[in-house]
């Protein structure tokens, strides 16, 4: 069914919309309908509320111009009618007539235009100086500054000359051009004296306005503040700058020299003449000058003024001998400056990299100059160089002496039991310390006291493997020098040949030369510290503590000897001093132990291990209790001495100065064993049946004691290593025999039983005793 479409304005309350009239699809049509209008009317009041704003800034922002616009009116009216007003116009009237009137009038008046000329050139020069002329290239404003100072001169020179003009008034303008004069003269040296390869004709120009010198007097100035400024780049004391900007200077004026003559200075010169002063373009710009209106005011010799100078002054062979003779004294500064600058430095590195930057240097630039032989400055900076790094290479390698009067002061301060005083193995004190850092502080802290560095061995080891780190570093940085290159990148025209002879003087004969000179510094060191230490234990050899001294330099020259260079002085060092060293040492480490053998076993007549022999007839199986003792003594005190000096030499001077002593000792010993009272008086040979038992008694002790020492002297053989080498203890050998002879042993398989029974318990028993086997 179709429904009858609302009209909506003749509804006026909720109630007629909700009455029972309006079903529930028709209010729902209502409610649309007047959202509709709603939005209808909101839209239409947005647009009108917008559009009147926009009138009204728009009308705001014509009253604020015509504002502006009237206060610019008002302001033109009133400035018109003080420039039209009665006293003003009458002076502009009486003004023109006196100036078309002429007279003494216009004479004052060009005076005065003519001072106001004056005053801005002075200040123009500053303000050219400073970079506020117009142009943008220095060399250019400095030139333009110094035509300006010309122009200025004249002007004062013309009011000298101009009757009627005070002196005392032309005072402060002479100052100020004197003091222009200075400041100009200081920009060109300036100017001349840059190492940035800039121009330096314009500022030669300046100079000859200034000076109106010609071309040979510049020439001459342009060459004397060059050899200034090389002279003062070694007065700044900044090192291998001071080389390298005085070179520079020095390479750069020799090709700056041949380019300006005659190519460029005398047309340059010639072209200040073209035209006089006044007429130069650059001038006739300054707005400062205003030379458009001042200029007619100027006399008439200073308008015509053209600058003179002499250009045709200096022909080509003048320039050459005045270069060739600049050359030689540059070239003399240099290598003073050179050598002055090497002498404050010690480190190769340095040296080596100031080499490098030289003479590359030289080698890009030194070449370009025409009519110089650039392999002679270049011999002669190298010769300047090595001898300074063979200077720093002998005073380097002879600091090894050093190391020695470490050692010297440590002996001479030596103290027993202070000086020696090593940490144990063992000993708790400092591991936790050391752990505390890191396993590496640890171990390091292990090593130590495993190879008994003690506090002054450390010291002394520390300085000799610092003096090795420099030595290693020296070589090092002279074998980089083979390696260098030394071609010319900036020029492409060099033949083979040149650049072959370049890399064979620079990379082959002066490291060569170098490393030749280390290596007889080496020689010639190594040689005096082995004389400097075979001198201090000469003169403590005598001494009670020579044992401990011995220990001390065993260590240190092991520890040295554990890293020399690869010459043949240095593998001897130490050497001859060894087999002494060694002397001292084992007699005081077997010492205690020998006096006990002497004192306590020799005396001793019991065989105590009787019981325990064995066999038909019965012999020993084992040593003596004294033997036994001896060997676990020596051992703990070659322990106590430390484990790190025994090393194969050490223990063989140890074995064979114990033999010697113990046989020397022993042989005594024997010889009273022999010679027990063994002849009877008649009384005595009686038939006391007492008597006969107590000297076979008597007898079978003797024997006994014989035979335990024949056991006694075969293990010390074998701990000393008699069986394998039956030849190292002769006199030991020989001992053995005597007792043989005592003992009273008939068959030899008696003698070969002792002999393999003693060798079968060293073999069970010799890991107690290992520092000996």
């Amino acid at each position: 069914m179709a429904s009858t479409r609302l009209d909506t304005s003749t509804l006026t309350s909720s109630a007629q919309i909700f009455s029972t009239k309006h079903t529930l699809p028709q209010i729902r049509a209502i409610h649309n309908s007047l959202r509709a209008e709603i939005d209808d009317k909101s839209s239409r009041l947005r647009t009108q509320v917008g559009g009147s704003y926009r009138d009204l800034l728009g009308t705001a922002d014509t009253i604020v111009q015509m504002r502006h616009d009237t206060g610019r009116l008002q302001d033109l009216l009133s400035d018109m009618g003080g420039r039209c007003g009665r006293g003003v116009v009458s002076a502009k009237v009486s003004g023109l007539a006196s100036f078309l009137a002429g007279g003494e009038d216009a004479s004052d008046t060009g005076r005065a235009i003519r001072w106001k000329l004056l005053d801005a050139c002075l200040l123009s020069v500053g303000r050219i100086l400073r970079g506020q002329g117009g142009l943008e290239d220095g060399s250019q404003r400095l030139v333009l500054a110094t035509k300006v100072w010309v122009l200025a001169r004249l002007l004062i020179k013309s009011f000298e000359e101009e009757k009627g003009v005070a002196a005392r008034r032309l005072e402060t303008p002479k100052k100020s051009i004197a003091s222009l004069r200075r400041r100009l003269l200081g920009c060109v040296r300036r100017a001349l004296e840059k190492a940035d390869g800039g121009d330096v004709l314009e500022p030669l120009c300046a100079y000859s306005l200034i000076t109106s010198s010609g071309a040979r007097d510049v020439l001459r100035h342009f060459l004397t503040v060059r050899a200034e400024a090389m002279t003062l780049a070694f007065a700044r004391e900044e090192g291998a700058e001071d080389v390298l900007r005085s070179l520079w200077l020095y390479t750069t004026t020799l090709v700056q020299v041949q380019a300006l003559v005659p190519a460029k200075l005398a047309p340059a010169l010639a072209r200040l003449k073209n035209q006089p002063l006044l007429s130069d373009a650059h001038l006739q710009r300054l707005e400062s000058l205003q030379l458009d209106v001042r200029q007619r005011w100027c006399a008439e010799e200073v308008q015509l003024f053209t600058p003179f100078v002499r250009h045709d002054d200096l022909d080509g062979q003048q320039a050459r001998s005045m270069l060739g003779d600049w050359a030689s004294q540059g070239g003399r500064v240099n290598l003073e400056g050179l050598t002055k600058t090497l002498e404050s430095m010690s480190e190769t590195e340095a040296i080596i990299d100031l080499r490098t930057k030289v003479l590359r240097l030289w080698i890009r630039d030194g070449g370009r100059a025409k009519g110089f032989d650039p392999e002679e400055m270049q011999d002669d900076m190298r010769d300047v160089i090595s001898s300074r790094m063979l200077a720093v290479l002998e005073n380097k390698v002879a600091t090894l002496r050093l190391v020695g009067s470490e050692v010297e002061a440590t002996l001479e301060d030596w103290q027993p039991g202070v000086s020696d005083k090593l940490s144990g193995l063992w000993d708790e004190d400092g591991y936790d310390a050391a752990l505390a850092e890191g396993a590496i502080p640890f171990m390091r802290e292990v090593s130590k006291r495993l190879n008994g560095r003690s506090k002054a061995v450390s010291e002394v080891v520390q300085h000799y493997k610092s003096w090795m780190g420099v030595v290693d570093g020296l070589r090092k940085a002279l074998q980089k020098l083979e390696k260098q290159q030394w071609e010319n990148d900036y020029e492409e025209v060099e033949d083979e040949e040149t650049i072959e002879a370049r890399q064979q003087a620079l990379s082959r004969d002066d490291p060569r030369k170098l490393l030749e000179k280390l290596d007889t510094c080496l020689d010639a060191a190594f040689v005096k510290l082995d004389a400097q230490l075979s001198g201090l234990w000469e003169s403590k050899s005598g001494e009670a503590s020579s044992g401990s001294v011995a220990m001390y330099m065993l260590r240190v020259l092991r520890d040295m000897r554990a890293k020399l260079p690869d010459r043949p002085a240095a593998q001897d060092l130490g050497l001859a001093l060894v087999p002494s060293l060694h002397g001292s040492m084992v007699a005081q480490v077997s010492a205690k132990a020998l006096d006990n053998f002497r004192t306590t076993f020799l005396p001793d007549r019991r065989v105590a291990g009787k019981p325990l022999w064995e066999g038909e007839p019965a012999l020993p199986t084992q040593p003596s209790a004294g033997m036994f003792r001896f060997h676990h003594t020596l051992c703990q005190s070659m322990a106590d001495a430390g484990l790190d000096l025994w090393s194969a030499t050490a223990v063989t001077a140890l074995k064979k100065h114990a033999c010697r002593e113990l046989v020397e000792s022993w042989r005594e010993e024997l010889a009273r064993l022999s010679s027990s009272p063994e002849k009877k008086t008649g009384d005595e040979e009686g038939d006391d049946e007492e008597t006969r038992e107590e000297s076979k008694d008597k007898s079978d002790v003797k024997r006994d004691v014989a035979i335990q020492w024949l056991f006694d002297v075969s293990y010390l053989a074998c701990s000393f290593g008699h069986t394998a080498a039956p030849t190292s203890w002769p006199e030991l050998k020989s001992f053995e025999d005597e007792i043989y002879k005592q003992t009273g042993l008939e068959d030899e398989a008696s003698r070969v039983r002792i002999a393999n029974t003693s060798e079968e318990y060293w073999q069970r028993t010799s890991l107690l005793f290992g520092l000996l086997a």
